[in-house]
């Protein structure tokens, strides 16, 4: 079993790791996407970006015939996959970014269970394109009612809404 103040220390170097390995990318600050996913849990879904790089998204949905909410702040990395030449032809026609966060989780189930996400995933954002696909993993520290991991796990999709942005002279 992990211990908290463990997990925690290690979602901190993740965390930094993550906000070092960054670069920024593309406008897409003040962008902002509705959708659904499927998996552990199913439900709606919504991302803002904070700047380039930076991203705030969260959930709710149906976790295991309870109600999930979670929100995780997400570090997303561009250029990873693109300077891979195994991933050419798909970072040719979309940009591809990794990610990872961290973010409160909360079960509302008899105790209602509270915890910390750390989720780990990629989105595709086809060029010319206002969707975005993705797919995640995240382990779950459970702190209430007693301490203790768990898994979500989700695939869905995004429709997005372009920020307003001042032309450029």
């Amino acid at each position: 079993m992990i211990r908290p103040l463990r997990a925690a220390r290690i979602a901190a170097a993740a965390l930094v790791f993550s906000l070092a390995a960054a670069t920024v990318h593309a406008e897409r600050w003040g962008d902002q996407g509705l959708g659904v996913m499927l998996g552990n849990p199913t439900g709606f879904s919504y991302k803002i970006f904070l700047d380039e790089r930076l991203a705030l998204d969260a959930a709710f949905g149906v976790n295991q015939n309870e109600l999930d909410a979670h929100a995780s702040l997400l570090f997303h990395d561009f250029n990873l996959l693109r300077r891979s030449p195994s991933f050419a032809s798909l970072t040719a026609n979309a940009d591809v970014p990794v990610y990872i966060g961290i973010g409160p989780r909360v079960l509302f189930e008899d105790d209602h269970e509270l915890g910390i996400r750390l989720p780990v995933g990629f989105s595709i954002f086809p060029h010319r394109s206002p969707w975005e696909v993705f797919a995640e993993v995240a382990p779950v520290i459970r702190l209430t009612p007693e301490s203790g991991g768990d898994f979500d796990f989700a695939i869905g999709v995004r429709y997005y809404i372009a920020a307003i942005r001042p032309r450029a002279n």
